[in-house]
């Protein structure tokens, strides 16, 4: 889940659209797109078949459910502090 909300997060930072081809980001965005936290658009299976050696993924937009998720992660040295003590990343 964690690798997942840090492709969030450098999708969210990047201009869009933007392409994905390597198998590992394509996969992730599968899942962020199965989740509902972005918008993308995968080739259909036809067209998979026409060009096989072609995978590709477009990233349209990150969805107001991925910006909320976004919002409610920490990440490795953002510590937060609540009443004066630090708050663990990732609580």
């Amino acid at each position: 889940m964690l690798t997942d909300m840090l492709m969030l997060r450098q999708i969210a930072a990047t201009r869009l659209p933007m392409v994905m081809s390597s198998r590992k980001d394509i996969d992730e965005v599968l899942k962020l797109r199965a989740a509902g936290l972005v918008l993308a658009l995968v080739p259909s299976a036809a067209d998979i078949a026409k060009m096989p050696g072609l995978r590709v993924v477009q990233v349209l937009a990150v969805t107001q459910k991925g910006f909320e998720a976004l919002q409610c992660v920490r990440y490795p040295g953002e510590g937060a502090r609540e009443k004066g003590r630090e708050v663990p990343a990732f609580s």
